[in-house]
């Protein structure tokens, strides 16, 4: 009985820290956001365009501004246990959601994503005809 006790014990401890690394990169992700640099389909993304980009990530929504204009808004999710861990995108006015992958170092949000509807990249590229999009981001520090 004791032993049973003991590998619930450990179980319970294995997915408790499994929801809350999920929460920790969930909190880590909260917040604004400036893009660094970006490419999408094998072409740079502008300089200028994308310095004038910003995200701003609360509780489960997100918004992609520039300039004051909103570009996207919706909701996401993250999935910690995949590797490489997993975003979902639900983008307001489409019933497609957006796939991807999502990496974090310090105050650097690095997020590869498909089309709508599209199967989820499998490495951070955005190689020429893969329809992918891959983005760098930067806290802003307050």
């Amino acid at each position: 009985m004791r032993t049973k006790l003991a590998v619930i014990a450990v179980l319970a401890l294995c997915l408790g820290a499994k929801v809350d690394d999920a929460k920790k990169d969930k909190d880590k992700v909260q917040g604004e956001w400036t893009m660094a640099s970006g490419e999408r389909d094998g072409n740079e993304i502008p300089e200028e365009f994308v310095k004038s980009l910003k995200r701003v990530m609360k509780g489960d929504t997100f918004e992609v501004t520039r300039e004051g204009e909103t570009l996207a808004k919706g909701t996401f999710t993250l999935n910690e246990s995949k590797t490489p861990k997993t975003i979902d995108l639900k983008l307001e006015g489409t019933d497609e959601p957006v796939h991807g992958i999502y990496e974090m170092a310090d105050d650097t949000l690095k997020i590869c994503y498909a089309s709508p509807g599209a199967e989820r990249p499998k490495e951070f590229s955005a190689k020429s005809g893969s329809g992918c999009t891959l983005a760098v981001w930067k806290r802003v520090k307050k």
